[in-house]
């Protein structure tokens, strides 16, 4: 199936909301093949909700048989409850199902087509059998003839086509194959028997499930937007992960802020200036006969060599293409999680087996994305690459500059200091200055200490308001993430109750059989397919022949009481089980009866259940 065909057909399962088959649809052709098989199934699910009061019941009175196999001429009547044919082997007690297989269907007894040519007696050209059926209280005449190459079908004497028969009678012929023929059903493979029984398994509604559950559950799984099982809990999933990130990291920050609370602020520090200004002033005063012009430009001449007087570049500020740099990298992050938590929902195709992952579209929308936020972060990380580096040129050149004014400062300073007169109290100057430098080192300590006691002080304060904030968000998110657990779990009790009353509609129809379609996964009480029937706990491709049979009635019990719609049933080689329960439909044994050449026909009445 192409691309188009599966966006086509994955529209027509939300248009019409039949889904009881998913992930095996047929390899459709084309979208005409897709808009037959809903009609059907759309036809098929309408018939089987009829009301009660609406049989839907299909009884065969009589069949004659003209040159099919080894009956060139028989008419036989049936009882409307149970008929059993007697004769021996190779007598054509299976030909008499076949026969009425081949008048409904075009097909034998396992639904197998194209068998006409097979069916006609050896040696003749012509053909027919001719049904008369009760359907819902009507008799109808269905005939069925082979005339050398022309087939022809005619209801009531009207010329019909098969589609006709299937539209009055039969609906869906793997279901009636299934009713008929107990052996139909066993003899298929686990994925064919799934996609028969998911066409007839009771889709139990949203409001069926909420009618039994508790009344708080049913309305806060309401409030929350319920609807698709599955989807709430992969949603809610979501949001609790997002919760519980958000609780960490709030976590974290309240260890911190605790930090700084708990933290020890040192003393403010006093500086005492007297004596500070004490040997200013007397530093003044032993200055006055020094040369205190060439003292002042010594001094100017140093205070230029630290501070020289070169305009710093203005460095371009990189902080903004730094942040939009991070934010991609955060952005790319956040897809990339969403690509890894994409998780894959295929269908796959009943006849090719391919697997069809609808989430597809959205990945490739994912990865595009990611590729569009890639190609933005390179062309961000060459701007502030660019930037980084005119701003280390700017910074080279201005140390450049500040390299050779100081060097020019040097020569000149060192002239000066020859040029400075020896005097008498050069030392004693010298030895004051020290000092002074001494309690100004200490002072500007003082100040440092002060400011830093000041910064923390204003840090303390501020975690206390943040600390606040802090826990009434923790408070906030542990009150959600309970609440998103309580819909989670709310949500499988959803599912436990849907697979619970989708068993029971099941269970009531079945004794031996055991059938299970979906499992809830318990790590995440999400609903999974799960395929498996049993019969006495054993898989069907093990069974005896008789527990084959017994197996099949089982199950045509099941899809008559699930549909309402009811088929007679051929049980050939009766003779193999010694007893069973009867279904309440019309029943036709096929029985080995030694020395019985010539069929022989008896009709009885029976219980509704006979073991």
């Amino acid at each position: 199936m192409n691309k188009t065909l599966e966006t086509y057909l994955i529209q027509k399962v939300k248009d019409t909301g039949i889904t009881t088959i998913p992930g095996h649809w047929p390899d459709f052709k084309s979208e005409k093949e897709i808009d037959e098989y809903f009609s059907q199934a759309e036809m098929l699910f309408k018939y089987a909700k009829k009301k009660k009061e609406e049989k839907g019941e299909m009884v065969i009175k009589s069949i004659a048989l003209k040159n099919f196999k080894n009956h060139k001429d028989l008419s036989i009547n049936f009882n409307d409850r149970h008929t059993v044919i007697y004769g021996d082997n190779g007598a054509g007690k299976t030909s008499i199902g076949e026969a009425i297989t081949w008048c409904l269907t075009g097909a034998n007894l396992f639904g197998t087509e194209n068998v006409t040519n097979r069916m006609i007696t050896i040696g003749e050209d012509e053909m027919s059998v001719t049904l008369i059926v009760e359907k819902d209280g009507k008799e109808y005449e269905i005939i069925r003839s082979k005339k050398k190459s022309e087939m022809e079908i005619t209801i009531n004497g009207i010329k019909s086509t098969q589609m006709d028969i299937y539209t009055q009678f039969i609906q869906d012929k793997d279901i009636f194959f299934s009713v008929f023929n107990p052996l139909y059903f066993t003899n298929l493979a686990p994925r064919d028997a799934k996609t028969i029984l998911y066409k007839v398994l009771p889709e139990v509604s949203n409001e069926e499930v909420f009618k039994a559950l508790p009344p708080e559950i049913t309305e806060i799984l309401k409030k929350n937007g319920f609807n698709n099982p599955n989807t709430f809990i992969e949603k809610q999933r979501e949001i609790l992960k997002d919760w519980e990130e958000g609780l960490l990291k709030s976590e974290g920050n309240i260890e911190i802020l605790r930090q700084i609370l708990n933290a020890k602020i040192p003393e403010m520090k006093t500086f005492d200036e007297t004596q500070l200004k004490a040997l200013e002033s007397q530093l003044l005063e032993l200055q006055k006969n020094q040369n205190i012009e060439i003292e002042k430009e010594l001094a100017v001449l140093k205070e230029q060599y630290k501070k020289p007087p070169i305009e710093k570049p203005q460095l371009k500020d990189t902080s903004i293409l730094q942040k939009a740099r991070e934010e991609l990298l955060q952005e790319y992050k956040q897809v990339q999680q969403q690509i890894k938590n994409l998780k894959p929902q295929c269908i796959t195709c009943n006849k090719c087996g391919n697997k069809i992952d609808v989430t597809a579209k959205e990945k490739q929308l994912l990865l595009t994305k990611q590729q569009e936020i890639k190609e933005k972060g390179t062309k961000i990380a060459a701007e502030l690459k660019a930037v980084i580096e005119e701003n280390e040129k700017a910074k080279n050149e201005f140390e450049e500059k500040v390299k050779k004014y100081r060097k020019a400062l040097e020569i000149k300073i060192k002239r000066l200091e020859s040029a400075l007169n020896a005097n008498k109290n050069k030392e004693q100057i010298k030895q004051i200055m020290q000092q002074i430098e001494k309690l100004r080192s200490e002072e500007k300590e003082t100040i440092i200490h002060n400011e830093n006691v000041k910064a923390l002080l204003r840090q303390k304060e501020e975690a206390k308001k943040k600390l606040k904030e802090v826990e009434e968000d923790i408070k906030v998110a542990k009150q959600k993430i309970n609440e998103v657990k309580t819909l989670i779990e709310y949500a499988k009790t959803f599912n436990a109750k849907k697979l619970e009353l989708e068993a029971a509609e099941i269970n009531k129809y079945l004794s031996r059989v055991s059938l299970q379609l979906w499992k809830i996964v318990q790590s995440t009480g999400e609903i999974k397919d799960d395929f498996k029937i049993l019969y006495d706990g054993k898989e069907f491709n093990i069974l005896s022949y008789s527990e084959r049979i017994k197996a099949g009635l089982e199950i045509a019990n099941l899809i008559m009481g699930l549909t309402n719609i009811k088929f007679p049933i051929f049980v050939d080689n009766a003779e193999s089980i010694t007893s069973y329960s009867l279904p309440n439909t019309q029943i036709i044994e096929a029985r080995v009866k030694e020395g019985i050449t010539k069929l022989e026909i008896k009709n009885k009445r029976i219980d509704l259940l006979t073991v």
